[in-house]
């Protein structure tokens, strides 16, 4: 993720937020909504929120010639990442990112689709709300900002890892890494636990019933597709039956098994006479 922080020493409050909220380029679902969101800002108008950004200024404790009075921050990925980016997403990190920043103050945020890639527009006020504290970030703050985000960014949805950029001394990278080291070794210590419960059932199982009714006791759930077992859930994470050895053929040869053992007692039963016949049934029965 690229942060770009511009300084307005000027109460230009209405430029920016207009810009930010009638720009072309505004990001709109199919139900032609926009994601919007607003921090210590209340109402649903410009003018309101331009009268509440101006009213916050009377807050302020020490007033320079050179002020800041608000900042636009964009927030941007990369246009690889842009077909695995949902609104959701940038929802997340922007409330991140402003919890990050410095939950004080105003903000209005604004995403927008450009040039194939996702950014969001923010607009933050100058002094917090009605402190008249700065909202200013020094060189070592903004650097942790960075990186922060990020982490945030590349342990919620590493999927971006387009997105991932060197802040520092490429810790956002070195951490992506782990994550994904993570998560890929979970997965297979995850896999080869359930390979063993699976085997343990497989082999104390006399029907395709009972061995789902045996995983099921294991904390192993399954679901399907079309009506089918088609895969079970371990641990939170969805395995395919197929991927782990067990096809189809394999999981109703458990019936054919039984069916076998039924006609094979049959036979048994009938080289028995009367009282022995009915003695093997009730065991069987059992």
């Amino acid at each position: 993720m690229i942060i770009k922080i511009k300084t307005h020493k000027r109460p230009s409050f209405k430029a920016l937020i207009n810009y930010m909220i009638h720009d072309r380029d505004r990001l709109l679902d199919e139900k032609g909504k926009s994601f919007l969101l607003t921090h210590n800002v209340k109402g649903k108008s410009m003018e309101i929120w331009v009268k509440q950004f101006e009213k916050n200024e009377t807050f302020r404790l020490r007033k320079r010639s050179d002020s800041v009075y608000c900042t636009h921050e964009i927030l941007s990925w990369h246009r690889d990442d842009a077909k695995n980016i949902q609104s959701e997403m940038l929802k997340s990190m922007v409330e991140e990112y402003i919890r990050l920043r410095n939950a004080g103050g105003m903000f209005i945020a604004a995403a927008h689709y450009d040039r194939l890639h996702y950014h969001v527009h923010i607009c933050v006020s100058g002094i917090e709300y009605r402190t008249g504290k700065t909202m200013r970030l020094s060189k070592v703050n903004l650097q942790k900002l960075k990186r922060d985000i990020q982490n945030y960014q590349i342990e919620k949805f590493p999927e971006l890892f387009k997105s991932v950029v060197s802040h520092g001394k490429n810790t956002s990278l070195k951490n992506y890494k782990e994550v994904q080291y993570k998560n890929r070794s979970g997965r297979e210590k995850d896999k080869d636990q359930l390979l063993g419960i699976l085997k343990t059932c497989y082999k104390k199982a006399n029907s395709k019933e009972s061995f789902f009714k045996l995983l099921a006791e294991c904390g192993v759930k399954n679901y399907e597709r079309g009506g089918k077992i088609s895969g079970i859930v371990f641990q939170d994470r969805k395995f395919r039956l197929k991927k782990l050895g067990y096809l189809d053929s394999r999981i109703d040869s458990l019936d054919k098994k039984l069916m076998r053992k039924k006609e094979l007692n049959e036979v048994r039963i009938n080289f028995l006479d009367n009282d022995n016949k009915r003695m093997f049934r009730n065991r069987l029965d059992k």
